[in-house]
């Protein structure tokens, strides 16, 4: 039965509190209808597209959770429009781990509350002991998704893939896809020559590097920089093999092409995202409960399936299929031959060695 209210007429000579009074003492006091709450504000996302996704959306609105998601391409955008008046338009962000003190050294983000983020306990320790996440000390942002930067292949024409080698030498010359960005593609070739610290370079490191690109250069089809572009060549057999992020994966496989992920036994490299509070927002309760929300079981499977990334949560994983979690590439086991990416202190000089390589 429905419960409605009852609209009290009192008899004439009667109070309406008289009657009131009469009612309760006698049991039938009327049922009133319960206060209206007000309404969780609209919270105003600055992310991906990746995590723009509606089906994500729609997840946060099933937990009374509104967002409005505005995009940006990459980190560096997310910072410069930030500093741009930013802040006045946007609650939270989603940064990329290394430039979570990026943010906080320019005044962009500001610290959340641990206590108001329960799921934390289940997020695996190999993301929250991330010291990036907590510049100064202070706990700036909640790592929900991760994932790795690694070999995308055509399986029909290479056949098992297990090391960095196809990209630097082989018979796909002219084949392979290298990514368009320094911090990745120096990396890259420092792993490749055996570095063990690949964000870690001095001068003569870098300059070895800086050798071993140019000779990778020759092995080029393109140096990539849209997702949607080294799908389309791979699509196209243009590129057979490319240094990648793992969404070039699902969108192939679904048109019948046997593309493959690996991360090399040379290393790959890692990477998380997370939810972190805009300096000055004034939905910041809002804020942490939707960082809770992020890393919830819930969340998590509902972000493997729609952009096939991996939770930070591992009550998550134990809601996803064996099949699902091979795609996603998640190899725990393997989680030692993953290099988190850092931020070089040197970051101006790897940009002018990339631009070199690229001019070479």
């Amino acid at each position: 039965m429905t419960r409605r209210e009852i609209r009290v007429l009192a008899p004439a000579g009667i109070s309406r509190r008289r009657l009131l009074a009469l009612l309760a003492a006698s049991g039938a006091m009327p049922i009133v209808p319960r206060p209206t709450f007000a309404q969780t504000p609209q919270l105003n996302l600055f992310t991906y597209p990746t995590f723009a996704n509606e089906k994500i959306v729609a997840a946060g609105k099933e937990q009374g959770l509104d967002v409005k998601t505005t995009i940006y391409s990459g980190a560096d955008e997310m910072i410069a429009k930030l500093r741009g008046g930013g802040t006045r338009l946007y609650d939270m962000i989603v940064p990329l781990h290394t430039y979570v003190k990026v943010a906080a050294d320019a005044d962009l983000i500001e610290p959340l509350d641990p206590a108001k983020i329960p799921n934390l306990a289940q997020v695996t320790k190999a993301f929250t002991t991330i010291p990036d996440w907590s510049p100064g000390g202070k706990f700036y942002g909640v790592p929900f998704v991760w994932g790795a930067n690694a070999v995308a292949y055509n399986f029909a024409e290479t056949g098992d893939v297990d090391s960095l080698k196809l990209l630097f030498e082989g018979k796909f010359k002219g084949r392979v896809a290298m990514r368009d960005d320094s911090e990745d593609a120096i990396a890259v070739g420092a792993l490749y020559l055996g570095i063990k610290n690949p964000f870690d370079l001095d001068e003569k490191a870098l300059q070895e590097v800086k050798k071993v690109m140019i000779m990778q250069k020759a092995m080029n089809r393109t140096y990539w920089r849209n997702i949607a572009d080294l799908r389309t060549m791979f699509a196209n057999k243009e590129v057979a093999i490319a240094w990648a992020t793992l969404s070039v994966v699902a969108p192939l496989r679904n048109n019948g092409m046997d593309i493959r992920w690996i991360w090399p036994k040379e290393g790959a490299l890692g990477w998380s995202e997370g939810i972190a509070a805009v300096k000055g927002g004034k939905n910041r309760a809002h804020v942490e409960s939707y960082a809770n929300f992020t890393i919830s079981p819930e969340y998590g499977e509902v972000l493997a399936r729609a952009t096939r990334y991996a939770s930070t949560s591992s009550k998550a994983l134990e809601r996803l299929p064996a099949d699902l979690i091979k795609e996603l590439g998640i190899q725990p086991e393997r989680m030692a031959n993953l290099q988190f990416k850092q931020l070089p202190k040197n970051k101006p000089r790897w940009t002018e060695i990339w631009t070199e390589v690229k001019a070479a």
